[in-house]
């Protein structure tokens, strides 16, 4: 009897050792493999001729701000002010650096975001090395090298890329701090999550998000009766250790920072860009225009996100948590807020994305291959067959990027120049007013109100009006947008990559049939 009490004893420890073991963190197996070096110098080195390439097209509204308020500013001046969330600090003074020492020019502005976008691919490729296999790492880095939105971020002078790259560094560091409790680990995550929230303010969700997977993490140690590790306290020094950083980078604008976000009172119903549906519908703009095959890509994309996804829950469901909870946190805080709702708020997760997009292959070619009863290498292989044909549609939408800037502010102007007559007056609204009238110069008529217009148009001249996101001119300024609707005919438009980011050059109805159609 005490020999099967013992036996019970023992049976009943080893499935809680196993279920314990499923819960803590481990690394793969290929962490211990070698690294492939030779295909990640190969990457980084397409990664960066992709993101070079057209690296000198004109700027965008985000960018010009970028320029005027941040970077082009004394260093003391951007580390001491602070004049609204458009400024990315980190960001703006590499960028500073950046023009100082090689010109101001549009690619010296971007080259931050292509360092930190090139850096980002090696990143995803350690943090895949951590929690699946070497093949599925370096196939994940490999379609991020060719991704669309990768590169359109790589070449937008803003801190997108900074923000993805130090979460994929400090993911790395959490792993290796909640799995071994090494104190130069804990160091390193609080250093890398404090820049990244120096780069983005938003970096504090996935921080906040990474708290709640190691709580997630002690209770479901606790649940299966595991003792809490010696080191269970180590994590949270480095959670401590971001803060304090943080809160000493940003010591000089912090009241100017609490005014600017939690301060600011927003109408979610005023813009329809606060909603989520309106951000899930870009989000899937956006997957069309960066994707070959459109809606059915998008289809089949969906169902081996979804096996990937899957497949890592019954491997360990705190990898899950690690992949979207930081994207969770990110939409609560957003909700919260009531602030407009940019897809680009979740660009850091495209690499954990990747990864599961790449388990998603592996696990349809494994059970494709058990169907047809052949052996696993064989549906490991129909996988990376996969992975390799979407690295090919892939490459297909790169090419918009090379023709097309993000917004078109030089062609809108260049044809206004060529079509203004003498006794014609060209008038601007909306967003594209501090680009033309501060980056530009040009001395353009502001409109600031509909009775502007009104009297522009009864004074006989020929009015040329040039707009862009005609939805914040709707919402913001109604009665102006009425008079445009009624009052103008669109002759041109000139569009970008940019969403929503057309330019539009109107005119007033009674003379629009002597332009140019429109494009």
């Amino acid at each position: 009897m005490p020999a099967i009490i013992e036996n019970r004893q023992a049976s009943h420890a080893t499935r809680a050792e196993g279920r314990e073991a499923a819960l803590w963190p481990t690394f793969a197996p290929s962490a211990q493999e070698p690294v492939a070096w030779i295909w990640i110098s190969a990457l980084v080195i397409v990664a960066t001729i992709l993101r070079v390439l057209a690296l000198n097209q004109q700027l965008w509204f985000d960018e010009i701000v970028t320029l005027l308020d941040s970077a082009r500013a004394p260093f003391w001046q951007i580390v001491t002010q602070y004049g609204g969330q458009n400024q990315h600090t980190l960001y703006a003074v590499l960028a500073h650096g950046s023009i100082r020492i090689l010109g101001e020019q549009p690619w010296t502005l971007r080259l931050p975001a292509v360092f930190f976008g090139v850096a980002s691919i090696p990143a995803l490729y350690f943090f895949g090395r951590l929690v699946t296999s070497n093949r599925e790492a370096l196939l994940a880095a490999a379609l991020m090298t060719v991704n669309y939105q990768h590169v359109w971020f790589s070449q937008n002078a803003r801190g997108y890329t900074g923000m993805l790259f130090w979460t994929l560094l400090a993911s790395i560091f959490f792993l290796r701090c909640a799995s071994r409790g090494n104190g130069r680990d804990w160091v390193w995550y609080g250093l890398t999550s404090a820049l990244g929230i120096y780069t983005h303010l938003m970096m504090a969700c996935v921080v906040v998000g990474h708290a709640v997977v190691y709580l997630w993490l002690l209770a479901s140690r606790r649940r299966v009766g595991g003792p809490r590790p010696r080191s269970f306290l180590v994590p949270l020094y480095g959670f401590v250790l971001c803060g304090v950083l943080s809160l000493l980078l940003y010591a000089p604008v912090i009241p100017r920072v609490l005014a600017k976000t939690v301060g600011v009172a927003r109408d979610p119903v005023q813009y329809e860009w606060a909603s989520p549906l309106w951000a899930l519908a870009e989000m899937v703009r956006g997957l069309r225009a960066s994707t070959a095959g459109g809606f059915l890509a998008i289809a089949i994309g969906g169902v081996i996100l979804l096996a990937g996804l899957l497949s890592y829950w019954r491997e360990n469901p705190l990898t899950v948590g690690l992949m979207i909870f930081p994207g969770l946190v990110t939409a609560a805080a957003v909700l919260a807020s009531s602030h407009n709702f940019w897809p680009r708020f979740f660009f850091f997760e495209i690499g954990f994305v990747l990864l599961l997009v790449v388990r998603g292959a592996m696990v349809l070619g494994r059970i494709g291959s058990q169907m047809l009863g052949r052996p696993e290498k064989f549906g490991l292989q129909v996988g990376t067959a996969v992975v390799l044909l979407m690295l090919l549609a892939s490459v297909v939408p790169l090419r918009a990027e090379y023709l097309y800037p993000k917004q078109d502010y030089l062609g809108a102007m260049k044809f206004l120049d060529e079509h203004q007559q003498a006794d014609e007056v060209i008038m601007m609204v909306g967003p594209v007013t501090t680009p033309y009238q501060r980056y530009y110069l040009r001395p353009w008529v502001l409109v600031e109100t509909h009775s502007q217009l009104d009297a522009a148009l009864l004074s006989g001249y020929p009015i040329w009006l040039i707009y862009a996101m005609p939805n914040s001119i709707r919402t913001s300024q109604p009665e102006v947008w009425n008079v445009i609707e009624n009052e103008f005919t669109v002759v041109q438009a000139f569009p970008g990559t940019l969403g929503g980011g057309t330019i539009y050059v109107a005119k007033s109805k009674d003379t629009a049939e002597t332009a140019s159609p429109v494009r």
